[in-house]
């Protein structure tokens, strides 16, 4: 997220600015941790008289190579991480384009990330819970708890989108998905794992008894300690090629910023004949 501003007296070539910009970005990586992909910088080129700065104060002598850095920062990574960031700047203008460490002053500003929006209107305290659900969903429960926007958006992908990364990443070992147990694939399943299989078992392989068997979301109801979805199901039989749309509810209950169990309730009876 750190945003670049970098000033220094006209006159420099392409190829120095360049490394200029190389520099600093590099930095901020190994640093700060930032993105790769994350670049947002401009450049200033002043004429003289325009860039005031003592040639000695608290360091130098300063040349007319000096040159500001501000960093605008949405989030505050430490001590450590900023000195880091400091050498790694100093280091890298040195070995290319050759600017000495003297010649080098850094301005760091931590500002909330609501402050930044990347693009179409979105701020960036949006864009960073999603990046932050994404990486979590590569190592399931590392977080501890989770918002009810979180958890609103985690089902509407799951059934709008057949997109159930986001809310597998979510569940802990001790969650519950209780299926009737009058239906041929019904039960009890606890914990991520067991609830990813029944999703690839049910709707992406039919298990065994449905030829298609696609679900959609018709909408989403929220309420003090659960979530309604409340969505549609369209069905072919595998043995019976019977066809079948019908509308179930799920009930998920949450507390403590997890999801704690799901239940749906549905037409058992045309699930079954259609599932012959």
């Amino acid at each position: 997220m750190p945003f670049v501003t970098i000033d220094l007296l006209r006159g420099k070539p392409p190829e120095y600015l360049e490394a200029v910009s190389e520099a600093v970005h590099e930095a901020l990586v190994e640093g700060l941790g930032m993105f790769p992909d994350d670049r947002f910088q401009v450049i200033n080129q002043l004429a003289p008289g325009e860039l005031v700065f003592s040639r000695d104060f608290r360091g130098g002598p300063r040349s007319d190579d000096f040159m500001v850095f501000t960093i605008t920062d949405g989030l505050d990574r430490g001590e450590k991480a900023k000195q880091a960031f400091y050498r790694a700047l100093t280091r890298n203008l040195s070995e290319n384009p050759g600017v000495r460490p003297a010649d080098v002053f850094v301005k760091m500003h931590v500002t909330p990330p609501v402050n930044f929006s990347f693009a179409d209107g979105v701020p960036a305290t949006e864009t960073t819970a999603r990046e932050a659900l994404d990486r979590a969903a590569a190592v399931p429960g590392t977080r501890d708890a989770y918002t009810r926007t979180e958890m609103v958006e985690a089902i509407t992908r799951m059934f709008r989108d057949n997109d159930r990364g986001r809310i597998v990443s979510m569940l802990r070992d001790h969650f519950v998905l209780k299926m009737p147990t009058s239906m041929p694939y019904g039960g009890e399943f606890r914990g991520a794992k067991e609830f990813d299989d029944y999703f690839k078992r049910v709707v992406e392989q039919g298990n065994g008894y449905y030829e298609t068997f696609v679900t959609s979301l018709r909408r989403l109801i929220e309420a003090d300690d659960h979530l309604i979805a409340e969505i549609s199901i369209t069905a072919k039989g595998r043995t019976t090629q019977q066809s079948m749309d019908i509308e179930n509810a799920w009930v998920f209950d949450i507390a403590g910023g997890n999801f704690v169990s799901a239940q749906i309730y549905a037409d058992t009876a045309t699930g079954m004949k259609t599932a012959g």
